[in-house]
């Protein structure tokens, strides 16, 4: 449970912590907890974290409810699985802050089938700003969308509107900004260039995809802009959890069937306010990968869903925005080459690897070229279904 997608090892060789330092550090978080509501008998180190020090942690005393565990979160100044890897710590701050302003907001969609479905984010119990030290309501029994795409997919979302009052100056979070374009457009002609069959006869092309997108991300906070506005940052499956019960499509049959089902959005240290091709550009990529390196073919259908529900607002007769969404897409599913240890031989095959890579390049230069015609032949056609 955290935000891992969007950070990747740029810094070369790996230095985590000595484990010797990271079991000092988890017994002074739960000696911090201990004159606290949220005192814990044991805190067990949750796996998949990156920038953070994650734990699931025991309560000595269940909070209302009957609330057994807790998930703690442990910020540095550095990414977790690399301590040579600088991160902006005021991350937290933000976090802190979203978590706080949808805490009670009306969350309620619904499946194309009738189902209603509650979405839902981590209640922060206590956030300690000296030690960046956080406590959050744990999601037991819930596996990450990553996991779930094998199975029944996830169909067709109505997407909610923004929350009130959250105006964009109040959200600028730099750091993360930064590193948003450092994981995307600063990387992606880079990664190109290491195979220069892939980059050849098109590189003054991208360099103005390149340009283009990177001032995107230096502008600063506006409103009144309907493709701009809050944004999660690291919007991807290992992001959405679903419960470990059976997923119902359709709407329930009888008053036996009519448990609420949920739907929960983790990790919002990224959040920004920015353009969101970011985060609909990011999810469809995502997803993609998981079809292309895993043969996820469920993945193909939850993209069809998720740009209906999600993106079909926005992008209805809007090709400017799809457009942008696409180009996005194209580099994230490049940047996919960074988004692992850098050191360590690639997990799939060559061919594999350059067949994602050409695609990405040919998304963004059809993108860029405004090709609708190319695109209905892609994963990104339903980009362009109402068009």
């Amino acid at each position: 449970m955290e935000a891992s997608a969007t950070i990747c090892l740029l810094s070369g060789t790996i230095e985590p912590l000595p484990e010797a330092e990271e079991h000092t550090l988890a017994r002074r978080v739960r000696d911090q907890l201990t004159l606290t509501p949220y005192a814990v008998s044991s805190l067990t180190k949750l796996s998949g974290g990156t920038a953070n020090f994650l734990y699931r942690g025991t309560l000595l005393q269940p909070l209302a409810g009957s609330t057994k565990t807790v998930v703690v979160k442990r910020s540095k100044d550095f990414v977790a699985t690399n301590r040579d890897f600088p991160l902006d710590i005021t991350r937290c701050n933000y976090e802190e802050s979203m978590l706080h302003a949808l805490d009670g907001f009306p969350r309620s969609i619904t499946t194309a089938g009738g189902c209603t479905v509650e979405v839902r984010v981590s209640q922060l119990y206590y956030f300690d700003r000296e030690t960046h030290t956080q406590v959050l309501q744990d999601f037991a029994d819930t596996t990450d969308l990553t996991t779930v795409l094998l199975q029944p997919p996830l169909r067709r979302l109505r997407r909610e509107e923004p929350a009130a009052g959250i105006e964009p100056e109040d959200w600028p979070n730099p750091g993360m900004r930064r590193l948003n374009c450092l994981m995307t457009y600063d990387s992606f002609i880079e990664i190109l260039e290491r195979h220069s069959e892939l980059i050849d006869g098109h590189k003054s092309t991208l360099e103005e995809v390149q340009a283009t997108f990177k001032q995107e991300f230096e502008q600063p906070p506006v409103g009144g802009d309907k493709a701009r506005g809050l944004i999660h940052g690291d919007f991807w499956s290992g992001n959405v959890l679903l419960p470990n019960s059976p997923w119902r499509d359709n709407a329930p049959q009888s008053a036996q069937d009519e448990e609420t089902q949920r739907l929960f959005i983790i990790d919002w240290e990224n959040v920004l306010y920015g353009h969101r091709a970011v985060d609909i550009g990011g999810m469809l990529a995502d997803l993609y990968e998981r079809h292309h390196f895993s043969g996820a073919g469920a993945s193909l259908s939850v993209i069809e869903g998720f740009v209906k529900g999600y993106g079909g607002p926005l992008l209805s007769h809007d090709d400017d925005l799809a457009f942008r969404v696409a180009i996005h897409a194209g580099v994230h599913l490049i940047c996919w080459y960074y988004r692992r240890d850098r050191n360590a031989p690639l997990p799939y095959p060559l061919p594999t690897v350059l067949s994602a890579l050409t695609l990405g390049r040919d998304i963004v230069l059809k993108g860029w070229g405004k090709d609708k015609t190319w695109f209905k032949g892609t994963f990104l056609a339903p980009l362009f279904a109402n068009s």
